[in-house]
Formats: C-alpha cells, structure tokens, sequence
C-alpha cells in the first residue's frame, strides 16, 4: 500500500478553508473511531454459534475505481487483511442506476430491465422492487436496513417512498443524494434536511453522518442474537451536482479534516491519456487529448476524489468496530465494493464511465465473514451480479427468480479455486462521456462485451469491433481486432458473446475455456 504525505489543507475551487475549531472536532472524531479499533477486529473470522445466523453490512461506494484503494489503508487492512480480497471484481453494467439494480437483484441488467439511470429506461421506477434482496431476506427473518444513496431519480419525479422489504430507511432524496451538505434523507416517513449547500459544517457531512447512522443501527442489535442486513451507500467519490445558479464545474469536496491531504499526490502517468486511438470506436476517435487546462482539472478532481474516500476510510473502522463492542463481528459478514469505476484521462476520456474498458469497470471488492481465510487473495473473474447470491447462500435465503450470478463464498474460503466463467459487459441505451471539456461531451452508442481472464471483446451497434489481449496488453491499448493472428479468438469469443447477451439464470454460469492466439 502506498504512503501518502499528510499535507496542511488548502483551499481548491469554491471549497472554503474551514476554521481550526472546526479541524479539531473532526480530528476528535477519528481520534474517537481510532480508539475503538482493537488487536481483536484482525482475529480470523469463525463461524456462528450452533443455531445462529450470520449478519451482512455491504458497503458500497460510488464511482470508485480499483487503483483508488490507494487512499484506504483502514478498509484494506481491516476487511482484506481480515477476509478475501479479490482482484478480478467487474460491474457487469458501469452505470449507476444499473449496476445498483444489478446488486439488488442479482441479475444482467437484460434481465432485471434497469438499462439507463431516468425513465422511460432506467431509474428507480424501472426496477420491480418486490423482487430484490431485502425482500427475500425479510422474508427469511432478517432486519433490513438502508443509509444513502439508492436507485437514481428516487425521490425525483415522485414522492419519496419506503421501498419493499426495508424496515430502517434512510435513503438520500435526488437530487440532492450528491451534495455533502443540503442533502436530504427520507427517515420516518418525512423528508429530513442536513446543513445547507454552502455552509461546510463538519458536523454535517454526509459520510460522517452516513456513518453515525449506520453505527446507530448495529447498535440496536447489540442486545439480541437476531440476524440483519445493513446496505451503507457513500456517494463518495462521486462529483457533486451544483445548486442551481452555480457556474463552476463539478467538483468533490472531501470532509473538512481531510482537506488538503493529498495536494501533492501527482496524477498517474496512466491517466495523462491515450496516444493513438485509431483503433478505439468512432465515439472515441473523435477524443482530443487533453489540453493543459483540462489536465490540470483532472489533478484537482483525481486528488479531491481520493481525499474523499478518507472520511469512507474512517468511516470503515468505525463500523467494524461497532460490529466489536456489540458481540457480532465474528458473526457478520462484510462486504465492501462500488457500483462503478471512472475514467480519468484513460483513452482520451476526462470524465465519465459506462464504456467497457478496464478504469470503467474495474472495482475493489472485499469480503470479511465466518469461515473467510484472513489474507485471502482470489484471482476469479468476479461480476457484481455475484453479490445478491453471496449474501443469500450465507443467510440461508433464497430468492424467488432466476440468478445470474452465484456465491462467491467457495472462493472466499479457497482462494486457489478458479473456473472458466466470462463476464457480460452491457451498454444499452448509450451514454455521455467527456473529452476536453464538459462542452465537448459525446454521446456513445450501445454495445456489448465479453471479458475472460486472457481476453476483452467488444460489439458495438454499428458494426464497429474491438479485441484485446488482457496479457500483453493489460492497459487495453492495442485492439487486435484485425489481426490475422487472432481470428479463432475473435470468432469463438463472438458467439460466446451472443449467447451471454441473452442468457438467465444458471445459462450465464456456463465457463469459457480462455483461448491463446
């Protein structure tokens, strides 16, 4: 794990220097988390009692890519160290809206139906929630519980409403979901208000007191042996959306404490963009590389971004030691992963996600529980369709549709099992991605690709293709699409391609021998 220098806070854009009082109660409060974090949290993780059933607290960021662990010393020590951390984690779907509905039901996003992130394709209405994960797992006895973020639109063109199978619900009000402060939750069946757009009070930010919720909930169940399932959702370190009348680009505003950490962290020579596209799509051929200026925004956000995910950090250790003081830490499963990458200067692309690629789909994903193996490592080529399946075979629940994902618990426990199953990358609908600048986006098409351990092929409507040799060229930089040597590859991963595209259930379980040119 890289170390990274601790520097004086600065001020970056709009964001205002907060006072030194206000740096001393958020420096108290991680003293407070420090403290909590005992030799006992890293014990090896042992199974429930006889009789009892184990507990779930998935942690899911937003916009969080694989290589942005950098910045989580706390999470990786404390749930990789502790558990399974597996290295080949991809979103099916990199959308947020789809790849949500893709954890919640544990289905392609062809089968689940939530292809966009608002209507008609897309968005909290799209997703039928009588058939999700919380529902099955009330139905098998479980208390749910939800903070943050959910489905996008969720509260935006309709009342805000409890969705099926929640019990404790605190889920964040669009649009305000991406405002650290003035964000709004729905708690007890009204719309609750914390702090406002421009007043960066510490007290107020939304990770910390995403976090106080969450420990609030394990709380409760510190007195009983009853099973729960805790969904804790940081937007973290997704870009704010600005008030209307604001006219600055978007930008990510780390907490207080945390501000100014890593203002000399120089921006991976990855992310300075690629040379020649020629062999991308036409979306991307059209991409300019980036000018100074854009650069230079790229430091700011790719710095900020990271400087965010430290109050997740903290937020990480707090739970875990809750989970301690409250007798289930041996009993509880953790989970902790995002919904999506981002890319940040990677092939000609600024900002945005969707497209196939490996910044785009690429996620961190970690699993502490009963039985898991401290240190584990797994190399299995993991889809996020994985998730809803895991949690249902260590609750001893089932659902009540096809899945198209499976446990991941055999491989938690056995790092060295590996198969030959493939991922399906869908983009259904197209999505904006942006070049030099926000006002130069461009609308990308709908495709779909299959990523094995060797290879990642990609269709795109319109004819246009893309192969790349994960081995000699892991930065996806070269397609070799039209190279003689690679037919056989191409043909045999293109009809294992149109099987997928379609397939449900136990059909997208099938494994793909990976082929050698």
């Amino acid at each position: 794990m890289a170390a990274f220098a601790v520097d004086r806070p600065v001020t970056v854009g709009r964001r205002r220097m907060v006072t030194r009082a206000r740096l001393l109660i958020g420096l108290l409060a991680v003293a407070t988390v420090a403290a909590i974090i005992t030799a006992s949290s890293l014990r090896p993780n042992t199974a429930p009692a006889a009789g009892s059933r184990p507990s779930f607290v998935v942690i899911m960021t937003d916009d969080q890519t694989y290589q942005d662990m950098a910045a989580m010393p706390q999470t990786t020590r404390l749930i990789g160290g502790a558990g399974a951390t597996f290295t080949h984690a991809y979103v099916s779907y990199s959308l947020c809206c789809p790849s949500r509905a893709t954890f919640l039901t544990g289905q392609y996003a062809h089968n689940h139906g939530v292809r966009s992130n608002s209507p008609p394709t897309g968005g909290f209405e799209a997703l039928d929630g009588r058939h999700t994960l919380p529902v099955w797992l009330r139905a098998a006895g479980f208390d749910t519980g939800h903070i943050g973020k959910y489905l996008n639109g969720y509260g935006l063109r309709h009342a805000a409403i409890v969705p099926p199978g929640w019990r404790d619900w605190h889920g964040a009000i669009d649009k305000s979901t991406y405002q650290m402060w003035g964000y709004k939750l729905l708690e007890g069946g009204a719309a609750q208000t914390y702090g406002s757009f421009d007043v960066e009070d510490p007290t107020l930010y939304q990770t910390d007191v995403f976090r106080d919720k969450a420990l609030e909930f394990i709380g409760t169940h510190a007195a009983d042996d009853d099973p729960f399932f805790l969904s804790l959702a940081f937007v973290a370190p997704h870009g704010e959306v600005q008030e209307p009348g604001a006219t600055t680009l978007p930008y990510v505003r780390p907490a207080p404490r945390h501000l100014g950490r890593f203002r000399s962290l120089r921006l991976p020579r990855a992310l300075a963009g690629e040379k020649d596209v020629s062999d991308k799509p036409p979306y991307v051929k059209r991409l300019h590389r980036a000018s100074a200026s854009t650069t230079a925004r790229i430091r700011e956000d790719f710095r900020a971004r990271r400087e965010s995910l430290l109050a997740v950090d903290d937020a990480v250790a707090a739970v875990v030691g809750a989970l301690e003081r409250a007798g289930r830490l041996g009993s509880t499963y953790i989970l902790f992963t995002s919904d999506n990458g981002f890319f940040q200067g990677e092939h000609r692309i600024s900002k945005g996600k969707y497209l196939p690629y490996d910044p785009s789909t690429h996620v961190p994903l970690m699993i502490r529980g009963p039985g898991v193996p401290p240190g584990s490592v797994s190399r299995e080529l993991t889809p996020n369709s994985d998730l809803a399946p895991t949690v249902l075979d260590a609750a001893g629940a089932t659902a009540d549709q096809p899945l198209d994902g499976r446990s991941l618990l055999p491989f938690a426990r056995n790092p060295a099992l590996r198969t030959g199953r493939p991922i399906l990358h869908e983009g259904l609908v197209g999505s904006d991605i942006d070049s030099d600048t926000v006002r130069s986006r461009r609308r990308v098409g709908r495709f779909y690709a299959i990523r094995t351990d060797r290879f990642l092929y990609v269709q795109w409507k319109g004819g246009a293709r893309e192969l790349y040799d994960l081995a000699r060229d892991p930065k996806e930089l070269r397609s070799r699409h039209g190279d003689r040597r690679y037919r056989r590859v191409r043909d045999e991963l293109s009809r294992e391609l149109q099987r997928l595209r379609h397939c449900r259930g136990p059909d997208c379980l099938r494994p793909f021998a990976g082929l050698r040119p």
